[in-house]
Protein backbone atom coordinates (compact mmCIF):
# COMPACT_ATOMS: atom_id res chain seq x y z
CA UNK A 1 0.00 0.00 0.00
CA UNK A 2 1.51 2.97 -0.92
CA UNK A 3 1.89 5.49 1.81
CA UNK A 4 -0.01 8.78 0.19
CA UNK A 5 -3.26 6.48 0.32
CA UNK A 6 -6.23 7.95 2.04
CA UNK A 7 -7.16 6.33 5.63
CA UNK A 8 -9.92 5.40 4.15
CA UNK A 9 -8.22 2.72 2.06
CA UNK A 10 -7.92 -0.30 4.04
CA UNK A 11 -11.78 -0.15 5.25
CA UNK A 12 -13.42 -2.59 2.34
CA UNK A 13 -17.21 -1.18 3.66
CA UNK A 14 -16.57 2.11 2.15
CA UNK A 15 -14.37 1.67 -0.23
CA UNK A 16 -16.54 -0.42 -1.76
CA UNK A 17 -19.20 2.16 -2.50
CA UNK A 18 -16.39 4.78 -3.34
CA UNK A 19 -14.74 2.59 -6.33
CA UNK A 20 -18.69 2.02 -7.48
CA UNK A 21 -19.89 3.89 -10.33
CA UNK A 22 -20.99 8.08 -9.89
CA UNK A 23 -24.65 8.50 -10.57
CA UNK A 24 -25.80 11.72 -12.16
CA UNK A 25 -25.83 14.29 -9.31
CA UNK A 26 -29.18 15.25 -9.46
CA UNK A 27 -29.81 11.78 -8.94
CA UNK A 28 -27.91 11.83 -5.35
CA UNK A 29 -26.23 14.45 -4.82
CA UNK A 30 -24.41 13.60 -1.61
CA UNK A 31 -23.17 10.03 -3.02
CA UNK A 32 -21.66 12.09 -6.11
CA UNK A 33 -20.06 15.24 -4.18
CA UNK A 34 -18.58 12.17 -1.60
CA UNK A 35 -16.93 10.22 -4.44
CA UNK A 36 -16.03 13.41 -6.19
CA UNK A 37 -14.35 15.06 -3.20
CA UNK A 38 -12.30 11.91 -2.03
CA UNK A 39 -11.05 10.93 -5.65
CA UNK A 40 -9.97 14.77 -6.49
CA UNK A 41 -7.56 14.40 -3.01
CA UNK A 42 -6.48 11.23 -3.85
CA UNK A 43 -5.29 12.62 -6.96
CA UNK A 44 -3.81 15.24 -5.52
CA UNK A 45 -2.17 12.90 -2.89
CA UNK A 46 -0.60 11.09 -5.13
CA UNK A 47 0.78 13.35 -7.45
CA UNK A 48 2.77 14.44 -4.60
CA UNK A 49 3.54 11.18 -3.41
CA UNK A 50 4.74 9.89 -6.63
CA UNK A 51 6.68 13.37 -7.01
CA UNK A 52 5.11 13.64 -9.85
CA UNK A 53 2.09 16.24 -11.87
CA UNK A 54 1.81 14.52 -15.09
CA UNK A 55 0.09 11.15 -15.83
CA UNK A 56 -3.02 9.69 -17.49
CA UNK A 57 -6.13 7.51 -16.86
CA UNK A 58 -4.23 4.11 -17.21
CA UNK A 59 -1.46 5.10 -14.41
CA UNK A 60 -4.36 6.48 -12.00
CA UNK A 61 -6.18 3.20 -12.77
CA UNK A 62 -3.04 1.27 -11.56
CA UNK A 63 -2.07 3.75 -8.48
CA UNK A 64 -5.89 3.18 -7.25
CA UNK A 65 -6.16 -0.48 -8.51
CA UNK A 66 -7.23 -1.95 -5.27
CA UNK A 67 -7.03 -6.19 -5.29
CA UNK A 68 -8.72 -7.14 -8.35
CA UNK A 69 -10.77 -3.67 -8.91
CA UNK A 70 -10.28 0.12 -9.99
CA UNK A 71 -12.56 2.97 -9.66
CA UNK A 72 -15.59 2.94 -11.57
CA UNK A 73 -15.61 6.38 -12.22
CA UNK A 74 -11.94 8.13 -12.88
CA UNK A 75 -13.05 9.36 -16.39
CA UNK A 76 -15.54 11.41 -14.68
CA UNK A 77 -13.41 13.17 -12.04
CA UNK A 78 -11.12 13.92 -14.46
CA UNK A 79 -13.34 15.53 -16.82
CA UNK A 80 -14.61 17.66 -13.94
CA UNK A 81 -11.42 18.72 -12.82
CA UNK A 82 -10.47 19.75 -16.73
CA UNK A 83 -14.08 22.11 -16.56
CA UNK A 84 -12.60 23.36 -13.03
CA UNK A 85 -9.06 24.19 -14.55
CA UNK A 86 -6.91 22.06 -12.13
CA UNK A 87 -5.88 19.53 -14.79
CA UNK A 88 -4.95 20.35 -18.44
CA UNK A 89 -3.11 18.44 -20.93
CA UNK A 90 0.77 18.73 -21.54
CA UNK A 91 -0.34 19.82 -24.92
CA UNK A 92 -1.90 22.47 -23.84
CA UNK A 93 0.28 23.96 -21.52
CA UNK A 94 3.53 23.82 -23.70
CA UNK A 95 1.09 26.12 -26.18
CA UNK A 96 1.25 28.59 -23.39
CA UNK A 97 5.01 28.12 -23.24
CA UNK A 98 5.95 27.65 -26.51
CA UNK A 99 8.97 30.03 -26.38
CA UNK A 100 9.98 28.52 -23.18
CA UNK A 101 14.02 28.19 -22.59
CA UNK A 102 13.70 25.89 -20.07
CA UNK A 103 11.64 23.19 -21.80
CA UNK A 104 13.05 19.97 -21.56
CA UNK A 105 9.54 17.64 -22.51
CA UNK A 106 9.42 17.03 -26.07
CA UNK A 107 5.94 17.91 -27.76
CA UNK A 108 5.63 14.68 -29.76
CA UNK A 109 5.88 12.94 -26.88
CA UNK A 110 1.79 12.32 -26.68
CA UNK A 111 1.75 11.06 -29.95
CA UNK A 112 3.81 7.89 -29.24
CA UNK A 113 0.26 6.59 -26.81
CA UNK A 114 -1.95 7.10 -29.41
CA UNK A 115 -5.67 8.95 -30.20
CA UNK A 116 -6.56 7.18 -26.76
CA UNK A 117 -8.01 9.27 -24.13
CA UNK A 118 -6.98 6.84 -21.73
CA UNK A 119 -3.05 7.36 -22.66
CA UNK A 120 -3.27 11.43 -22.77
CA UNK A 121 -0.47 13.11 -20.97
CA UNK A 122 -2.23 15.30 -18.05
CA UNK A 123 -0.77 17.80 -16.06
CA UNK A 124 -1.91 18.31 -12.59
CA UNK A 125 -1.87 22.12 -12.09
CA UNK A 126 -2.44 22.13 -7.57
CA UNK A 127 0.60 19.83 -7.72
CA UNK A 128 2.53 22.39 -9.75
CA UNK A 129 1.99 25.19 -7.53
CA UNK A 130 2.83 23.17 -4.45
CA UNK A 131 5.95 22.10 -5.92
CA UNK A 132 6.65 25.19 -6.87
CA UNK A 133 6.55 26.79 -3.21
CA UNK A 134 8.69 23.86 -2.14
CA UNK A 135 11.05 24.71 -4.85
CA UNK A 136 11.27 28.72 -3.60
CA UNK A 137 11.03 27.10 0.41
CA UNK A 138 14.31 25.33 -0.63
CA UNK A 139 15.89 27.85 -2.65
CA UNK A 140 15.57 30.14 0.52
CA UNK A 141 16.66 27.99 3.30
CA UNK A 142 19.73 26.36 1.31
CA UNK A 143 20.48 28.99 -1.07
CA UNK A 144 19.59 32.57 -0.52
CA UNK A 145 22.32 33.53 1.99
CA UNK A 146 25.12 32.01 0.60
CA UNK A 147 28.50 32.81 1.46
CA UNK A 148 29.65 34.75 -1.74
CA UNK A 149 26.51 36.63 -1.54
CA UNK A 150 25.43 35.98 -5.15
CA UNK A 151 23.19 32.97 -4.01
CA UNK A 152 20.11 34.15 -6.35
CA UNK A 153 21.98 32.48 -9.21
CA UNK A 154 22.05 28.55 -9.14
CA UNK A 155 22.79 25.85 -12.31
CA UNK A 156 19.23 23.77 -13.53
CA UNK A 157 21.39 20.67 -12.34
CA UNK A 158 22.34 21.54 -8.59
CA UNK A 159 18.99 22.54 -8.00
CA UNK A 160 17.17 19.54 -9.51
CA UNK A 161 19.60 17.44 -7.24
CA UNK A 162 18.27 19.62 -4.28
CA UNK A 163 14.96 19.00 -5.32
CA UNK A 164 15.12 15.40 -6.07
CA UNK A 165 13.04 14.56 -2.54
CA UNK A 166 10.17 16.63 -3.51
CA UNK A 167 10.31 15.78 -7.52
CA UNK A 168 11.04 12.80 -9.30
CA UNK A 169 10.57 13.74 -13.25
CA UNK A 170 12.81 15.94 -15.04
CA UNK A 171 9.29 17.13 -17.14
CA UNK A 172 7.91 17.95 -13.88
CA UNK A 173 10.83 19.86 -12.77
CA UNK A 174 10.82 22.05 -15.97
CA UNK A 175 7.15 22.50 -16.08
CA UNK A 176 7.37 23.94 -12.07
CA UNK A 177 10.14 26.04 -13.63
CA UNK A 178 7.54 27.90 -16.13
CA UNK A 179 5.38 28.04 -13.55
CA UNK A 180 7.64 30.22 -11.15
CA UNK A 181 8.91 32.18 -13.93
CA UNK A 182 5.09 32.53 -15.32
CA UNK A 183 4.49 34.51 -11.12
CA UNK A 184 7.94 36.12 -11.49
CA UNK A 185 10.14 34.37 -9.04
CA UNK A 186 12.51 33.29 -11.43
CA UNK A 187 14.16 32.98 -14.97
CA UNK A 188 16.29 30.74 -16.81
CA UNK A 189 19.67 31.51 -18.86
CA UNK A 190 22.70 30.29 -20.24
CA UNK A 191 26.31 30.12 -20.20
CA UNK A 192 28.12 30.60 -22.85
CA UNK A 193 29.22 27.09 -22.22
CA UNK A 194 25.75 26.38 -22.66
CA UNK A 195 24.50 25.32 -18.92
CA UNK A 196 21.26 26.17 -18.07
CA UNK A 197 21.32 28.58 -15.03
CA UNK A 198 18.55 29.57 -12.79
CA UNK A 199 18.10 33.33 -11.44
CA UNK A 200 15.91 33.61 -8.39
CA UNK A 201 14.22 36.92 -7.69
CA UNK A 202 16.30 38.93 -5.17
CA UNK A 203 13.85 39.80 -2.52
CA UNK A 204 13.09 43.78 -2.18
CA UNK A 205 13.36 44.36 -5.90
CA UNK A 206 10.56 45.31 -7.96
CA UNK A 207 12.53 44.81 -11.10
CA UNK A 208 11.84 41.94 -13.19
CA UNK A 209 14.27 38.90 -13.18
CA UNK A 210 16.94 39.34 -15.91
CA UNK A 211 19.94 37.05 -16.66
CA UNK A 212 22.97 39.03 -17.36
CA UNK A 213 26.30 38.53 -18.01
CA UNK A 214 27.44 38.67 -14.46
CA UNK A 215 25.31 35.99 -13.60
CA UNK A 216 26.60 33.78 -16.49
CA UNK A 217 30.33 34.97 -14.99
CA UNK A 218 28.91 34.28 -11.64
CA UNK A 219 28.61 30.62 -12.35
CA UNK A 220 32.24 30.01 -14.24
CA UNK A 221 33.79 31.39 -11.53
CA UNK A 222 32.05 29.19 -9.19
CA UNK A 223 33.13 26.57 -11.29
CA UNK A 224 36.70 27.15 -10.75
CA UNK A 225 36.47 27.55 -7.33
CA UNK A 226 35.00 24.34 -6.95
CA UNK A 227 37.91 23.05 -8.96
CA UNK A 228 40.41 25.08 -7.02
CA UNK A 229 38.82 23.63 -3.67
CA UNK A 230 38.77 19.82 -5.04
CA UNK A 231 42.68 20.46 -5.53
CA UNK A 232 43.32 22.07 -2.27
CA UNK A 233 41.46 18.89 -0.64
CA UNK A 234 43.62 16.53 -2.80
CA UNK A 235 46.78 18.32 -1.76
CA UNK A 236 46.13 18.23 1.76
CA UNK A 237 45.75 14.71 1.88
CA UNK A 238 48.59 14.56 0.18
CA UNK A 239 50.56 16.89 2.31
CA UNK A 240 49.67 14.31 5.18
CA UNK A 241 50.53 11.30 3.25
CA UNK A 242 54.12 12.97 2.75
CA UNK A 243 54.12 13.65 6.12
CA UNK A 244 53.42 10.26 7.69
CA UNK A 245 56.06 8.74 4.91
CA UNK A 246 58.89 10.97 6.28
CA UNK A 247 58.26 10.04 9.74
CA UNK A 248 58.21 6.65 9.17
CA UNK A 249 61.97 6.69 7.16
CA UNK A 250 62.86 8.61 9.66
CA UNK A 251 62.01 5.21 12.17
CA UNK A 252 63.92 3.30 10.03
CA UNK A 253 67.10 5.55 9.35
CA UNK A 254 66.38 6.24 6.05
CA UNK A 255 67.45 10.12 6.20
CA UNK A 256 67.42 9.61 2.23
CA UNK A 257 64.19 8.99 1.40
CA UNK A 258 63.26 11.01 4.72
CA UNK A 259 64.18 14.31 2.82
CA UNK A 260 62.67 13.26 -0.02
CA UNK A 261 59.10 12.87 0.82
CA UNK A 262 59.89 16.21 3.41
CA UNK A 263 60.24 18.61 0.12
CA UNK A 264 57.07 16.67 -1.84
CA UNK A 265 55.40 17.74 1.38
CA UNK A 266 56.99 21.51 0.95
CA UNK A 267 56.03 21.65 -2.99
CA UNK A 268 52.62 20.12 -1.70
CA UNK A 269 52.18 23.16 1.03
CA UNK A 270 53.60 25.87 -1.10
CA UNK A 271 50.60 24.76 -4.08
CA UNK A 272 48.23 25.33 -1.35
CA UNK A 273 49.08 28.25 -0.54
CA UNK A 274 49.15 29.29 -4.30
CA UNK A 275 45.78 27.80 -4.79
CA UNK A 276 44.17 29.29 -1.72
CA UNK A 277 45.42 32.91 -2.79
CA UNK A 278 43.45 31.91 -6.06
CA UNK A 279 40.52 30.73 -4.23
CA UNK A 280 40.56 33.77 -2.03
CA UNK A 281 40.37 36.25 -5.48
CA UNK A 282 37.55 34.54 -7.22
CA UNK A 283 35.72 35.00 -3.78
CA UNK A 284 36.77 38.37 -3.65
CA UNK A 285 35.65 38.86 -7.31
CA UNK A 286 32.51 37.29 -6.24
CA UNK A 287 31.95 40.01 -3.56
CA UNK A 288 32.42 42.73 -5.85
CA UNK A 289 29.84 41.68 -8.03
CA UNK A 290 27.57 41.18 -5.42
CA UNK A 291 28.85 44.83 -3.94
CA UNK A 292 28.12 46.07 -7.79
CA UNK A 293 24.38 45.15 -8.05
CA UNK A 294 24.00 46.40 -4.25
CA UNK A 295 24.90 49.55 -5.43
CA UNK A 296 22.85 49.31 -8.30
CA UNK A 297 19.73 49.14 -5.85
CA UNK A 298 20.45 51.82 -3.45
CA UNK A 299 21.38 54.01 -6.60
CA UNK A 300 18.20 53.11 -8.03
CA UNK A 301 16.57 53.61 -4.22
CA UNK A 302 18.03 57.16 -4.75
CA UNK A 303 16.66 57.67 -7.52
CA UNK A 304 13.33 56.55 -6.76
CA UNK A 305 13.34 58.19 -3.55
CA UNK A 306 14.28 61.87 -5.10
CA UNK A 307 11.26 61.07 -7.75
CA UNK A 308 8.94 60.80 -4.81
CA UNK A 309 10.21 64.02 -3.28
CA UNK A 310 9.72 66.09 -5.89
CA UNK A 311 6.38 64.28 -6.90
CA UNK A 312 5.43 65.43 -3.07
CA UNK A 313 6.34 68.93 -3.35
CA UNK A 314 4.55 69.70 -6.43
CA UNK A 315 0.88 67.81 -5.19
CA UNK A 316 2.00 70.11 -1.91
CA UNK A 317 2.12 72.90 -4.54
CA UNK A 318 5.68 73.87 -3.51
CA UNK A 319 8.49 75.32 -5.21
CA UNK A 320 11.57 77.52 -4.84
CA UNK A 321 9.90 80.65 -6.15
CA UNK A 322 6.53 79.42 -4.75
CA UNK A 323 8.61 79.74 -1.84
CA UNK A 324 10.84 82.96 -2.21
CA UNK A 325 7.42 84.59 -3.48
CA UNK A 326 5.71 83.37 -0.15
CA UNK A 327 8.40 84.72 2.27
CA UNK A 328 8.40 88.23 0.60
CA UNK A 329 4.69 88.61 0.98
CA UNK A 330 5.43 87.33 5.06
CA UNK A 331 8.13 89.90 5.28
CA UNK A 332 5.78 92.71 3.80
CA UNK A 333 3.21 91.68 6.07
CA UNK A 334 5.41 92.22 9.29
CA UNK A 335 6.58 95.27 7.85
CA UNK A 336 2.27 96.41 7.60
CA UNK A 337 2.12 94.84 11.06
CA UNK A 338 4.94 96.92 12.39
CA UNK A 339 3.00 100.33 11.26
CA UNK A 340 -0.19 99.16 12.39
CA UNK A 341 1.36 98.99 15.73
CA UNK A 342 3.12 102.21 15.80
CA UNK A 343 -0.10 103.85 14.59
CA UNK A 344 -2.12 102.40 17.46
CA UNK A 345 0.40 103.37 20.20
CA UNK A 346 0.87 106.96 18.67
CA UNK A 347 -1.24 109.66 21.39
CA UNK A 348 -4.69 110.70 20.37
CA UNK A 349 -4.99 113.84 18.36
CA UNK A 350 -8.79 115.47 18.57
CA UNK A 351 -10.51 117.35 15.98
CA UNK A 352 -8.93 121.00 16.81
CA UNK A 353 -5.49 119.41 16.25
CA UNK A 354 -4.50 119.46 20.38
CA UNK A 355 -2.81 116.42 21.40
CA UNK A 356 -4.45 114.55 24.35
CA UNK A 357 -1.16 114.13 26.46
CA UNK A 358 -0.23 117.42 26.06
CA UNK A 359 -3.15 119.14 27.12
CA UNK A 360 -2.88 116.65 30.83
CA UNK A 361 0.79 117.60 31.00
CA UNK A 362 0.05 121.47 30.51
CA UNK A 363 -3.10 121.37 33.27
CA UNK A 364 -0.50 119.21 35.47
CA UNK A 365 1.94 122.27 35.72
CA UNK A 366 -1.21 124.77 36.44
CA UNK A 367 -2.28 122.88 38.98
CA UNK A 368 1.31 122.96 40.45
CA UNK A 369 1.85 126.73 39.91
CA UNK A 370 -1.94 126.91 41.75
CA UNK A 371 -0.36 125.69 44.86
CA UNK A 372 2.59 127.53 45.24
CA UNK A 373 0.53 131.27 44.98
CA UNK A 374 -2.20 130.24 47.13
CA UNK A 375 -1.56 131.52 50.67
CA UNK A 376 -4.21 129.80 53.35
CA UNK A 377 -4.91 131.18 56.48
CA UNK A 378 -5.87 128.56 59.10
CA UNK A 379 -6.29 128.72 62.81
CA UNK A 380 -3.54 127.55 64.40
CA UNK A 381 -4.66 124.37 66.21
CA UNK A 382 -5.67 124.36 69.90
CA UNK A 383 -3.69 123.41 72.83
CA UNK A 384 -6.52 121.51 74.53
CA UNK A 385 -8.06 117.92 73.54
CA UNK A 386 -11.67 118.73 72.55
CA UNK A 387 -10.36 122.00 70.54
CA UNK A 388 -12.54 124.48 72.03
CA UNK A 389 -10.91 127.12 74.57
CA UNK A 390 -7.80 127.47 75.86
CA UNK A 391 -8.59 126.86 79.49
CA UNK A 392 -8.16 125.29 82.55
CA UNK A 393 -9.37 121.35 82.08
CA UNK A 394 -11.81 120.31 84.43
CA UNK A 395 -11.27 116.75 86.18
CA UNK A 396 -14.09 115.92 84.76
CA UNK A 397 -13.69 117.31 81.56
CA UNK A 398 -10.22 115.57 81.86
CA UNK A 399 -12.27 112.11 82.36
CA UNK A 400 -14.46 112.49 79.45
CA UNK A 401 -11.18 113.41 77.11
CA UNK A 402 -9.51 109.95 78.52
CA UNK A 403 -13.10 107.84 77.81
CA UNK A 404 -12.95 109.52 73.98
CA UNK A 405 -9.23 109.01 73.85
CA UNK A 406 -10.00 104.83 74.62
CA UNK A 407 -13.20 104.57 72.30
CA UNK A 408 -10.70 105.64 69.30
CA UNK A 409 -8.19 103.22 69.71
CA UNK A 410 -11.35 100.69 70.71
CA UNK A 411 -12.08 101.82 66.80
Amino acid sequence: MASYLPSEWQDDLKMNGLMSVMKERHVNKVDYDRKLRFWTDAIYGSCIGEKNATFNLLELKKRFRRNDRVPASLDVILDHLKKKGDVITIGEWRDRHSSWVGWGFSKTKGWMFGASSDSEQLLHLPTIKKLGQEILDIYNEELRSEIDCTGEVVTYNEMFDRASNIISKIETFDIVLEHLNDIGELTVGTTRNGEKVLKFKDNGSEDPVKFTEADASVVDIRKAMNKLDREIQQLEQKVKKYDEQCRACLRTGDKGRAQNFLRQRKRAEKDIADKDVQYQKLLTMLHQISSAKNNKDVLQAYKSGTAAFKATLARQGLSPDKIHETMDDVVNSMDEYKEIEEAISSPFVNANGFNDADLEQELEDLISDNKKNESVHLPEAPTNRFGLFDKEVTPEEDQLEKRLARLRQAI
